[in-house]
């Protein structure tokens, strides 16, 4: 019976074994012709098949990029960034728009990002020049008195500097035996006279010779016409002559005191008419440009808060300080109730009108006459120099009003149109008449910057629509499509080295103490430094108004800044610096904005020497001692001239400059048109 059932259990494993091996074998053939029916390249195309297949294109393959280096593109999606090891993330379609400098987006996007557009207009902008510096003597109204003759200082009636003195006061009163000498021979030749009335008329004529000599000897003294009679009739018998003061005003030296013995031109004192004063600016040759003589300029000082004078550009200097790279720019300045003193501080700005090419329009000083040799005397009509009598002649012949006819308006655009890289200037144009909204990339050439305009040379039209807010997120869509863009003027694909020295996106070049981040990070601190030294000058400038824009100006700079790409050492870094760069709202008094700067600069300066900056021009660090009571402040600065923006006026050479920052240097972008840097 055992061995019945043993040979039942054998049977029935052999017919189970065989039986599974059959279904594997089936299963494994069915998956074959599955999988041909499947891969099996599709039949050509007839005509019977419906046209709206027909024209339907292959599949678009989807391509993957890294989003810190967007000319990476990859089919596969699991891959990493073979540069910085990320997650890839699919590119996105365009929309449609196959252009290759436009990028589309939904409108929900647009209102996301705050994107704004303006028009490029013509119109004349305003330039402003802001400059520095300090009252001073009017010197055509300073007049010295000199000893006209030997003598002792026997009285002196103005003995201190200040005394104010009018035209003919008594300065002082001198003994001098060359003058007692001259008056005997004053007496004796008219004596002379008198006695020889029954002479020969040779000696008569001889005498009246003598007369007169030994008069024009006395006025050559100093004397005056009365004092001449007085001592010919006999009535002045003192041994003491006075010395009178040629023009009023202040006395402002004094060189002599009683006692003193005197030769002959040895300065006494020295009197300055403070009616008209002078205001020496510093100009540095960027600003020369937009000056001309003629322009109206209006100036603050300390010692009159809210309070706004008025002069005019009486000169440039022709010549350019080669230690400073300034020039002299003088403000001619009526002070006639004396309330600026010489020695204030000014803070001056000039506004003039530009026209197209940069060109100046000037015509403040249109239908004047003007002396050639004194251009601070202006007048209504034709007539003589106060000063030195030449004749005046028209401003326009001296070729400093323009013709307004000949004067074109220029192509303008807002200042935050405008992202430079370098030497390349960028604007994002908005396309007309798209179904979504599709803004196109556009390489610009620039001409000087007008107050917060710039002028176009070249690359827009009037009428066209630019981007002033929100450019940057346009151009980091254009950078993840691997389109052409500000730092990427070649697009992406291909080399991912070429056109730019390094790929977009890369670390760059890290120096001692200089974190690698990616370049595109680098760009993004360019509104940040910008903004930071708006409010480094306005606070040099004592313009709390100035601070607070610019505090405005900065939030918003830090706002754009992403992190993407940033980890470990360098992301604390920059999380450090920009609490210390945000400005409250609520400041109103400029000694706490002062101290506000203080943590400000110290997060700047951070900023500085962990990543640096982009852009042609070099920064200063400068670093006055006295500040906060004598434990010393840091600031950065353009410019080697120091401006204080912890003292502003009242000390705004204070300090000294401790170090220099250049910008990363790079090679050269492909595509680089060599414009100038208008950053």
């Amino acid at each position: 019976m055992s061995s019945i059932i043993q040979r039942g259990r054998h049977t029935i494993g052999w017919l189970w074994t065989h039986i599974a091996a059959g279904v594997a074998v089936v299963l494994i053939v069915g998956a074959l012709l599955i999988g041909y029916r499947i891969g099996r390249p599709a039949p050509p195309h007839t005509g019977d098949v419906p046209p709206r297949v027909a024209e339907r294109g292959p599949a678009r393959t989807q391509v993957f990029t890294c989003s810190m280096h967007p000319a990476v593109r990859l089919p596969d999606p699991d891959a990493k960034c073979p540069i910085c090891f990320m997650d890839l993330i699919p590119v996105a379609d365009g929309g449609g728009d196959d252009s290759e400098r436009r990028v589309s987006m939904s409108q929900s996007s647009e209102i996301s990002s705050r994107i704004e557009t303006a028009p490029v207009g013509r119109f004349f902008p305003t330039a402003q020049v802001r400059l520095y510096g300090k009252v001073t003597y009017d010197q055509t109204s300073v007049a010295r008195l000199t000893a006209y003759f030997p003598g002792r200082i026997e009285r002196l009636f103005v003995n201190y500097v200040g005394v104010p003195v009018a035209r003919g006061d008594h300065v002082a009163e001198l003994y001098s035996p060359d003058v007692l000498a001259a008056f005997e021979e004053l007496r004796q030749a008219a004596g002379a006279v008198r006695g020889a009335a029954g002479t020969s008329e040779l000696v008569r004529a001889a005498t009246r010779d003598t007369l007169i000599a030994v008069r024009e000897k006395l006025r050559l003294f100093g004397l005056t016409p009365e004092q001449i009679s007085a001592v010919e009739d006999g009535s002045f018998d003192s041994d003491r002559l006075a010395i009178y003061a040629p023009i009023g005003g202040i006395v402002t030296d004094l060189s002599v005191r009683v006692g003193d013995y005197v030769q002959t031109g040895a300065p006494i004192a020295t009197v300055a008419n403070l009616s008209r004063l002078w205001l020496d600016m510093q100009a540095y040759e960027s600003q020369l440009p937009l000056l001309r003589w003629g322009q109206r300029v209006t100036f603050t000082v300390e010692a009159h808060p809210g309070e706004t004078f008025e002069g005019r550009v009486s000169f440039i200097d022709p010549m350019v300080d080669e230690r400073t790279r300034t020039a002299i720019v003088r403000v001619a300045v009526e002070n006639p109730e004396r309330r600026l003193k010489p020695g204030m501080f000014a803070s001056a700005v000039i506004r003039t009108r530009v026209g197209e090419g940069g060109a100046v329009i000037n015509n403040e000083l249109a239908g004047q006459w003007v002396c050639p040799m004194h251009p601070t005397i202006v007048k209504d009509g034709p007539g003589a120099c106060d000063l030195c009598g030449m004749d005046t002649v028209t401003a326009e012949s001296l070729g400093v009003v323009g013709d307004p006819s000949t004067a074109r308006e220029p192509l303008v655009i807002p200042r935050s149109a405008v992202l430079f890289t370098g030497t390349r200037s960028v604007v994002y144009v908005e396309v007309p008449g798209a179904e979504r909204p599709t803004f196109e990339g556009r390489s610009v050439v620039l001409g000087p910057r007008a107050g917060e305009f710039f002028l176009v040379r070249e690359g827009l039209e009037a009428g066209e629509r630019v981007v002033v807010n929100g450019a940057f997120r346009i151009d980091s869509a254009m950078q993840i499509a691997a389109k052409p863009s500000m730092m990427t003027p070649a697009g992406g694909g291909g080399d991912p080295h070429a056109g730019h020295g390094a790929m977009t996106g890369a670390p760059v070049p890290s120096s001692p103490g200089r974190a690698s981040v990616p370049d595109s990070f680098v760009y993004a601190l360019k509104p940040v430094y910008s903004a930071y030294l708006d409010a480094q000058e306005a606070l040099a400038a004592d313009d709390l108004g100035a601070f607070a824009q610019a505090g405005t100006d900065l939030r918003s700079a830090l706002g754009f800044v992403e992190e993407a790409g940033l980890v470990g050492e360098p992301l604390s870094a920059w999380r450090s610096a920009a609490a210390k760069l945000r400005v409250e709202d609520d400041i109103t008094d400029i000694a706490l904005a002062r101290v506000r700067f203080e943590r400000m600069s110290r997060g700047v300066i951070a900023l500085q020497r962990r990543f640096g900056h982009r852009g042609s021009e070099s920064w200063n660090l400068a670093h006055c001692p006295m500040a906060f009571d004598n434990k010393g402040a840091d600031w950065l600065q353009r410019g080697s001239q120091i401006n204080n923006p912890y003292f502003g006026s009242s000390m705004l050479r204070c300090g000294d400059i401790r170090e220099l920052f250049a910008p990363i240097d790079r090679a050269p972008m492909q595509g680089d048109t060599g414009a100038h840097d208008h950053e």
